[in-house]
């Protein structure tokens, strides 16, 4: 019987796969490489919103170095890979037969072999779901309020997520960039009062505004019942470490926004429907994200948390949480690093069913993606996903590693 079928060259091997099971072929450009993984994974690849593991088939068979820069995305037993090959020969339809109880295909008298990946059953490599839109389920989230933290000289001061862009470092110019468009800072002190200038705030509605404030302290889940609610210019009020954070009312914040900030051409408007709130992480050096709907808690370091032995490698501690004790998960040993600790470093309290929390170098940003471009995958590695953010890739943490705990 004849099939369409992809023929291929791997070194001085000849392959066909049938077409109903290639989903592209592309270029690899940029390779997101992640410890811990098996020698033939050469890393995750893009190609446009899509990702998959890169698998070398001569690495895994032992025959070579790979330098190829040719992928196949194609599907073997309901998972998506990419492989790598040297050259793409045609697509044609081919016969397909069995030979010696082994299929393959043949062409004017030629065998070809069915490519066969039975040795990806045995190993745990991530592998994600690309396309599958689901609703987030937020749980206990719904019923906490999540706002970002900066200083004003003594101040501990806070503004709603919900209205925030970007956060940026603050390089003394009084400009910034956004999207191809230029924003004037304002001064913090046309909002509240002069204080040194170390961050730059983008908040955003109908129009958009950046602010130089102060040093950025923190990125805190509060609960509603622990938020004392008043008027004015500061409408909520709640304690961070036994100190007095004072809230700004959004609605404050949206006529200075009306006032002060400009309107971006449409194509670079925010719109937050379609996207999902993620914090960057720094874990020893290496970016991570979590999604903010899967976090319960973000708790400063502290040393008393890891007065705990364990026979679990990736265990380092335990923590109590209004909801329970959880383990503390460290990723020194899969990414083959110390995390050096700091007044920076966080505990991130994860909840996903059951409580996790993970140790991080600190956090490195709150931004928002469209949620086609976070792609889960279901396995037993550290790796839980990648968001596609700003044209990079970065690893999403998975909430059920490692498992048994």
């Amino acid at each position: 019987m004849k099939i369409p079928a992809l023929k291929f060259r791997v070194s001085d091997k000849y392959f066909a796969v049938e077409m109903d099971k290639v989903k592209h072929f592309f270029d690899v450009e940029n390779v997101l490489k992640l410890p811990s993984l098996p020698h033939f994974v050469v890393g995750i690849v893009r190609y446009n919103d899509y990702v998959y593991p890169l698998i070398s088939l001569k690495k895994a068979w032992g025959i070579d170095e790979d330098d190829s820069n040719t992928a196949v995305a194609m599907v073997f037993e309901d998972r998506e890979y990419a492989i790598l090959i040297d050259e793409i020969i045609k697509i044609d339809e081919l016969e397909k037969k069995e030979n010696f109880l082994i299929e393959v295909f043949e062409e004017n008298g030629e065998i070809i072999g069915n490519l066969n990946l039975d040795f990806l059953k045995d190993v745990e490599i991530p592998v994600f779901n690309n396309n599958v839109k689901k609703e987030e389920k937020r749980g206990n989230i719904e019923e906490k309020e999540s706002f970002l933290l900066f200083k004003c000289n003594n101040e501990l001061l806070g503004i709603d997520t919900q209205i925030l862009r970007k956060v940026e470092d603050y390089n003394g110019k009084d400009v910034f960039l956004l999207n191809n468009a230029v924003i004037t800072l304002l001064p913090f002190s046309k909002i509240y009062k002069d204080c040194p200038m170390k961050s730059v705030l983008i908040l955003e509605k109908e129009k958009t505004l950046g602010m130089t404030v102060d040093e950025i302290i923190d990125v805190a889940l509060v609960d509603k019942n622990e938020i004392v609610k008043a008027s004015g210019m500061f409408d909520r009020y709640f304690l961070y470490n036994g100190k007095e954070v004072k809230i700004f009312n959004s609605e404050y914040l949206q006529t200075k926004i009306e006032k002060y900030g400009v309107v971006l051409p449409k194509e670079n408007k925010k719109e937050f429907a379609d996207k999902e709130e993620i914090l960057i992480l720094d874990i020893a050096g290496e970016k991570f994200a979590v999604k903010m709907s899967n976090i319960l808690e973000i708790v400063d370091f502290d040393e008393t948390y890891f007065n705990f032995t364990n026979e679990n490698p990736h265990v380092k501690g335990i923590l109590t949480t209004k909801e329970g004790a959880t383990f503390i998960i460290s990723l020194e040993k899969v990414l083959g690093k110390k995390i050096q600790t700091d007044e920076d470093s966080k505990i991130i309290v994860l909840k996903n069913g059951s409580l996790k929390a993970i140790l991080v170098s600190k956090i490195e940003d709150l931004v928002y993606v469209e949620k086609e471009k976070i792609i889960d995958s279901k396995n037993s590695t550290y790796i839980g996903g990648v968001v596609i953010c700003n044209n990079e890739m970065i690893p999403l943490f998975n909430l059920n590693w490692p498992e048994g705990l």
